[in-house]
């Protein structure tokens, strides 16, 4: 079987992309680095692939578009970080790159930076999409005019784009509600779910697999409010303090996207004479700190480095090879975290 440069790259411990240059004997890689990473492709038995370096000598002009609606949310730090390290790789092969962060779910916001992208004559666009049918309008667009797109952390509906990389967010809520039913003992809970915005085909769906896994199996657990708080911490900060007057027989909170360090700052400042239940989603510094203090439960996570890098690999390798994923949708692994598995 043919030995690849990612095998390298593991066995070495290093990035793809210092393999490469170490390889083609590329400025960028301490000398001593570089020749342990063509000792170790050796001894593999690495063979180059003529192709990928025939490209990559033409300098392959290709851009790659990103838009991400990560600001202010600090989950997608991961997801830039798998974004950026993807996009270096790729800049070996001459491809280049256009990166644009947006805050919350506006989709006319979203369809102007589209429309800027464009001006600017990208190749394909990798995107977190609002899941509105102007957007899909405008990514069906994209398509057809052979500009292919891949969706990562949440996907649109009633579009067929190249993919989507991400989790299973309907499973994401089933595993949610199965943890509060399992933390409630059988004793009557009264529970608030917090999203960031139903415009977030993610979130609506997370919202949807927590409230039937609730009512199909755990009678005992009373949902009452769900809140959209647009991944904004004092929007949650102010509306979980709203929250805990209003519902003084509250017991659990869950929140299911970001605004959690404004959430739990509430929780803290509130008087409400009782220990709350907190269960969030994936492992932020301010998850991982709450979670040490016993402040949280526990966190349900999916993976975020993996989606941001997947989806630009997939779309890179589709512009340099024509090569389309073997499955359009990429399922990243679910699990939950509590402070005894950090």
């Amino acid at each position: 079987m043919k030995v690849t440069i990612r095998e390298v790259a593991e066995a070495a411990n290093v990035s793809r992309g210092t393999v490469d240059r170490a390889l083609n004997h590329r400025p960028g890689v301490n000398p001593q680095v570089a020749e342990r990473i063509i000792k170790i492709a050796d001894e593999l038995g690495y063979k180059p692939d003529m192709a990928a370096r025939t490209l990559a000598n033409k300098k392959y002009t290709k851009t790659i578009g990103v838009i991400l609606c990560s600001e202010g949310n600090p989950f997608f730090n991961d997801v830039i970080n798998g974004v950026n390290n993807a996009l270096e790789e790729m800049g070996h092969f001459g491809i280049q790159n256009i990166v644009r962060k947006i805050k919350g779910f506006d989709a006319d916001l979203l369809l102007k930076e589209i429309d800027g992208l464009l001006a600017e004559k990208i190749s394909g666009l990798v995107i977190t999409p609002v899941n509105s049918q102007n957007v899909a309008h405008k990514i069906q667009e994209l398509e057809d005019a052979n500009i292919p797109v891949v969706t990562i952390n949440t996907d649109i509906s009633s579009v067929k784009h190249l993919a989507y990389v991400g989790c299973d967010y309907i499973t994401s809520g089933c595993v949610a509600g199965e943890l509060l039913g399992m933390m409630s003992n059988g004793f009557e809970e009264h529970v608030a779910l917090i999203i960031g915005s139903s415009m977030v085909m993610a979130q609506e769906q997370r919202l949807r697999g927590i409230k039937k896994t609730l009512k199909r199996d755990y009678s005992n657990i009373t949902v009452e409010a769900v809140i959209e708080n647009d991944d904004d911490d004092q929007k949650s900060y102010e509306q979980v303090k709203a929250l805990l007057k209003e519902k003084p027989e509250l017991t659990t909170i869950c929140f299911a996207s970001a605004g959690v360090e404004g959430g739990i700052k509430a929780v803290r400042e509130s008087d409400c004479g009782r220990k709350l239940r907190i269960v969030t989603y994936d492992l932020t510094d301010i998850v991982r700190e709450n979670l040490k203090s016993g402040v949280v439960s526990a966190t349900i996570c999916q993976e975020p480095f993996r989606q941001g890098f997947l989806g630009v690999e997939i779309l890179g390798r589709y512009l340099l090879y024509g090569t389309k994923p073997k499955e359009s949708t990429i399922k990243t692994h679910i699990f939950i975290a509590t402070k005894y598995n950090l």
